[in-house]
């Protein structure tokens, strides 16, 4: 779908307003009275330690860009913007900088600057966007299937069921790339290649290289 110079700025702006307002989440203080009863059920504080919802996210972004490489322009635009919000009200609020996520906030924002270009595609209704729509949809669902159940896996699910909604491609064609999506996640699971897409593998990840 064709976007008019005005409706990419809109676009641009949205991205980055987005960016802020998820960074500056991060910092609602939960000891507020109010607030309390529910951290139990969504703590808005953790929003940086889910990376499915930023996978969702530049998904979204990327899916809804203009072109393959606008895509890569938006999601890194939106990282970037992000992170560096997230650093700005660190600073102001805590007087301290998150220098343990540098590394991971980096390597995220270059892996989803090329993956980008790829989920971009996903939204196509031949081969090529069947086989990406599996593989994106696999890694949102490796990530509910955890041996418990809580907020963070209920989020992913829904997460996935939005992207399915968005994905869709006539009720045949996403029934069947539901199926293998599902079955290629057990894949993942079993192979425990999902564990890249945790918070602790981000821990590990900056320990390694810190």
């Amino acid at each position: 779908m064709k976007r008019t110079n005005n409706n990419n700025w809109i676009f641009t702006i949205s991205i980055i307003l987005t960016a802020i307002v998820l960074a500056f989440l991060s910092f609602i203080p939960i000891n507020i009275e109010y607030i309390k009863p529910f951290v139990v059920y969504f703590d808005p504080t953790k929003l940086l330690s889910n990376l499915p919802l930023w996978i969702f996210i530049n998904s979204i972004i990327a899916l809804y860009s203009h072109s393959e490489k606008t895509s890569m322009l938006n999601t890194t635009l939106f990282n970037i913007i992000c992170f560096a919000s997230y650093c700005l009200f660190s600073k102001i609020l805590t007087h301290a900088m998150p220098k343990e996520m540098f590394l991971t906030w980096i390597v995220f924002t270059l892996i989803w600057a090329i993956f980008a270009y790829l989920v971009w595609s996903a939204n196509r209704k031949d081969t090529k966007g069947w086989i990406l729509s599996t593989i994106l949809l696999a890694i949102l669902f490796s990530t509910c299937t955890e041996n418990t159940i809580s907020s963070t896996t209920i989020l992913n699910f829904l997460l996935y069921v939005f992207l399915v909604v968005i994905l869709y491609k006539g009720t045949k064609e996403t029934l069947i790339i539901v199926v293998l999506s599902i079955l290629l996640a057990m894949i993942l699971n079993k192979f425990q290649i999902q564990i890249i897409f945790t918070k602790s593998a981000c821990i590990y990840f900056n320990s390694v290289l810190l």
